[in-house]
């Protein structure tokens, strides 16, 4: 009984022995079957994959190295270690997790599926690197650019081309030390430059930029540099023309501007910028600026069908009775237009007699205009009144404001001006006594007409005014400055 146990355990040690050894040769002759350079194609699946198994493994699936240390407790036990290693039961397996494990751990640090790499010198979309792109990192609110060879721009200008297929177009952008892109005004190579609020591209030509209160400058159309002082822009049609600009801020002129270097005033278009030619209307006063040139005109100037007069230190143009250069004249009060003589006569005697059968009250608005009363009458108030009313006032004694007689009498007579031949717009003075005993005029009216010897004058006589002929006994008669 007992041998036919012996022989059956023998028989059952065997069996057992033979289904252990079986798999192990069939799985030997697989392994040598390929080539051993060659990654099996199910590591590649399970290396490609083994970041993604991560989380599954650790909630509990048995990895690799635990599934393998099982395999070469059991094989030891039975005493085929070697045999076992020989025919490549457990090498493989460990090999390849080894492999496997490794492979996950570089592809994690080097290459991530999104973001920035271990040393944040490169950028990853969907696990590829990108080159020649603009990327955006929520974390430092920033835009980057990507090189063609995938590093980071820094600290340097980029030139952006707008696509592959045309990269003669594009745009110039800066990044900072940072890599970041560069936007709004930005000082570098010892210049003030600009870029987009928005794209980051850097400006050129004339450009508005919204720092210290707004302000028009130009940027070189070449470097982007800020450009300073007096320059001609011609890169479209809407800013051709002269500028300027100035040296210390860059703002864009845009009113009066004395250029040194050519010794001329010059005026800006207060909406475009651009250098003024011709007639303007600026601040409620009319000048003009030379049409090759565009110096503003000073002192006498020929327009068209009309002579004016600019002022020598505004260039404002001039109006009304003025003395210039030790000469009277008179100037429309709305053309600017030079008056002859005959029109400045015309214009006195067209104020007389507009007077006529009226009754204002010269004394009252001479004294308005600082001037002095005669108590015994308002013929020279009248006077006076006349040439108020027509601007003339420069033309009666250079604009002494009397209502004396005498006081306009005496003032011509000491410049030579009075004789006994009369002419229009002359002033007649009598002397009637009473009064005005001892005094040089007494009475004063405005001669209108001289027809065949015969005078006709315009004056405020017997509490009315009227034209009449000239009165007998004049003292004579006085030529106010009408020979511009």
């Amino acid at each position: 009984m007992r041998r036919k146990t012996l022989i059956t355990a023998s028989f059952v040690i065997a069996t057992v022995l033979q289904g252990i050894s079986y798999p192990a040769i069939a799985l030997a002759a697989d392994n040598a079957s390929v080539d051993q350079n060659e990654t099996p194609s199910s590591l590649v699946s399970e290396q490609n994959n083994a970041a993604e198994n991560t989380d599954a493994q650790n909630d509990g699936a048995p990895d690799a190295s635990e599934a393998s240390g099982d395999s070469i407790k059991t094989e030891t036990a039975n005493g085929d270690e070697n045999n076992q290693a020989s025919e490549g039961t457990t090498t493989q397996p460990e090999t390849a997790e080894a492999d496997g494990s490794s492979d996950v751990s570089d592809h994690s640090s080097v290459t991530p599926q999104n973001g920035w790499d271990q040393n944040k010198g490169h950028w990853y979309e969907n696990g590829q690197m990108v080159h020649s792109k603009f990327f955006y990192d929520k974390s430092t609110d920033a835009w980057y650019w990507a090189e063609a060879d995938g590093s980071i721009a820094c600290n340097k200008d980029v030139f952006v081309p707008d696509s592959n297929t045309d990269r003669s177009h594009g745009k110039w952008v800066r990044f900072d030390k940072q890599c970041r892109i560069v936007k709004g005004e930005d000082y570098r190579y010892g210049a003030w430059y600009y870029f987009d609020t928005n794209t980051g591209a850097m400006a050129k030509g004339i450009t508005h930029i919204s720092s210290n209160g707004g302000k028009w400058v130009y940027y070189d159309l070449t470097t982007g540099k800020m450009l300073y002082g007096e320059r001609h822009v011609n890169y479209d049609k809407e800013h051709t023309g002269w500028y300027y600009f100035d040296p210390q801020t860059g703002a864009m002129a845009h009113d009066f501007v004395y250029l040194r270097q050519s010794n001329k005033w010059v005026c800006y278009d207060k909406y475009t910028g651009k250098m003024l030619y011709g007639e303007h209307c600026i601040n409620n006063g009319w000048y003009y600026m030379n049409p090759t040139t565009g110096a503003l005109a000073k002192g006498w100037t020929n327009l068209k069908n009309k002579r004016v007069y600019y002022d020598p230190t505004s260039s404002r143009m001039v109006y009304g009775g003025n003395i210039i250069n030790g000469r009277h004249y008179f100037l429309d009060p709305y053309t600017g237009a030079k008056y002859s003589k005959q029109q400045i006569v015309n214009r006195l005697i067209g104020s007389a007699r507009s007077q006529i059968g009226k009754h204002p009250d010269c004394p009252g608005v001479l004294a308005a205009n600082g001037g002095l009363i005669c108590p015994y009458g308002p013929c020279m108030s009248f006077v006076w009144y006349s040439f108020h009313t027509a601007g003339l006032d420069i033309f009666l004694c250079d604009g002494a404001k009397t209502g004396w007689p005498h006081h306009n009498y005496d003032w011509y007579a000491s410049r030579g001006r009075v004789n006994l031949s009369p002419q229009p717009g002359d002033i007649a003075f009598w002397q009637f006594g009473g009064w005005a005993t001892g005094l040089s005029a007494s009475h004063a009216g405005i001669v209108v007409s001289v027809n065949n010897g015969r005078v006709r004058i315009v004056d405020a006589s017997d509490g009315s005014i009227a034209e009449r002929n000239a009165y007998n006994g004049v003292r004579g008669y006085a030529h106010p400055y009408y020979d511009c």
